[in-house]
């Protein structure tokens, strides 16, 4: 079944079919403060919307999709202008995520549409990185993260692609650095790091990110 809006789509079976109401109710919320932050006047495509029901066709969609071996912290992702999310009663079904609840759901899509946002305004000649990507999905959303945790790692490390390994939680890392970032530089400037991290890491030093 597909439930159509002017601005995405949702498909879902009768076992997801709750969902729907919620997935409206995240968005609608959060559709136009996401857009203002990027400073988007209108996306660029419609947004698909698919909700997976059973975690075992999950796991299988996301190691085709994605060619990395699914890990059980993983129930949403952004590709191009389409949002995948696991159903809300199997994502409970995983041990990271089992104790959330329907409003931690909701903030997963916000999330994910923050990427896609974000992904409206990358170019051929972007440079992405992990920390902005995540830090400001995690941020815009309000997700839960661990605000004591340390991020005075060496820049080289925290843009390279070790990054992943100096945490069990790199998303409380990024979203760390983004609220930092929040309290230091304009909107505009922050927008400019998003977009190309190489700025961000030639100014780290000068901004105090590691102290």
């Amino acid at each position: 079944m597909i439930y159509e809006s002017d601005v995405y789509s949702i498909e879902y079976d009768k076992k997801s079919e709750k969902l729907v109401q919620t997935i409206n109710e995240a968005l609608s919320k959060n559709f136009q403060r996401i857009l203002d932050f990027w400073g988007i006047e209108k996306l660029d495509n419609h947004v698909n919307i698919q909700i997976y029901s059973e975690l075992d066709d999950w796991i299988k969609f996301y190691e085709n999709i994605s060619g990395t071996q699914y890990q059980d912290y993983i129930v949403g992702c952004a590709n191009g202008p389409s949002i995948y999310v696991l159903a809300y009663d199997e994502y409970k079904k995983t041990q990271v995520h089992k104790n959330d609840s329907l409003e931690d759901f909701q903030k997963i899509m916000i999330h994910e549409f923050v990427h896609i946002c974000h992904n409206q305004l990358c170019t051929a000649d972007t440079n992405y990185s992990f920390i902005m990507g995540e830090g400001l999905a995690t941020y815009l959303a309000a997700q839960r993260y661990n605000p004591d945790i340390k991020i005075d790692y060496p820049k080289e490390k925290l843009f390279s692609d070790e990054f992943f390994s100096l945490s069990n939680d790199p998303y409380s890392i990024s979203q760390k650095i983004v609220s930092k970032l929040v309290e230091k530089v304009s909107h505009d400037k922050l927008i400019e790091y998003a977009v190309d991290y190489t700025k961000l890491y030639k100014d780290w030093d000068d901004l105090g990110m590691g102290e």
